[in-house]
């Protein structure tokens, strides 16, 4: 499962020590699903419950450690819980990748707003969902405008690739910047749920949807396997780049 470690402008705790929440965050999924299945087998809980439990109290605690820290903690907005395409992509790929939900990185032009970034091993990419009811259809239009069909019903939307390039070009320049060039950016248009047609040929654009996403999800883990020093690196300088709002921690919080 991949780790979480940025949301929006929240504090995190990969802030103050990412190498040492990048370690901690598999043994402690290993121990609790460990102790999650001997309560299962001893009767301690309910057998009909289903994994999904284990699910939500992980993500739970990803989203702790990605707002919170000993001192301080951010407010999320409470529909995250909820949002599908999250939970698919953090459950899909290892836990040796690190995502941060669409951060605001601190530029020399000022805080620029990014789609969300997945680190791999060799790899950054650049990830915009298509949010939509399952079976729907997205095609481009013209250059600035593509369509959601919803059973015959369509609907018109800006071109998903405008805010992709925008956040593939930032990112590419931050890593020329800090000399990271075993790392290339590149672009996703997510949509776990719906299909995605008539796209345009893309070498540096990805285009998932429901046929090819678990194909997706196995060739993001062999980008994955172990963890490097320059995405170390790269995530640390992510990390002290993006823009953080964060409250001191009182009795009551």
């Amino acid at each position: 499962m991949t780790q979480l470690i940025k949301v929006n402008q929240c504090i995190s705790r990969y802030q103050l020590n990412f190498l040492g929440y990048a370690n901690r965050y598999p043994w402690l999924k290993k121990r609790r699903h460990v102790e999650w299945k001997l309560r299962q087998q001893g009767g301690l809980a309910d057998r009909a419950e289903p994994e999904q439990r284990f699910d939500d109290w992980l993500f739970a605690k990803q989203l702790l450690w990605a707002s919170s820290t000993a001192e301080a903690y951010s407010p999320f907005p409470d529909q995250l819980l909820q949002t599908v395409w999250l939970r698919r992509l953090l459950k899909g790929i290892n836990d040796v990748s690190f995502l941060m939900y669409q951060p605001v990185l601190l530029t020399k032009s000022g805080p620029v707003q990014l789609d969300s970034i997945l680190l791999m091993n060799d790899r950054i990419c650049c990830i915009h969902p298509l949010l939509g009811a399952a079976g729907d259809v997205f095609q481009p239009l013209e250059q600035r405008r593509w369509q959601q069909i919803t059973n015959g019903a369509k609907r018109t939307l800006v071109n998903p690739l405008i805010a992709l390039r925008r956040t593939k070009a930032v990112i590419s320049a931050f890593l020329r910047n800090q000399g990271m060039t075993e790392l290339q950016a590149q672009g996703v248009v997510y949509a776990p749920q719906a299909y995605i047609e008539k796209v345009p040929a893309e070498s540096e654009i990805v285009f998932v949807d429901r046929r090819n996403e678990r194909e997706w999800f196995q060739r993001a883990d062999q980008h994955s396997l172990l963890l490097k020093r320059e995405q170390v690196a790269c995530a640390e300088a992510l990390l002290h780049a993006s823009e953080t709002f964060a409250e001191p921690r009182t009795s009551e919080s």
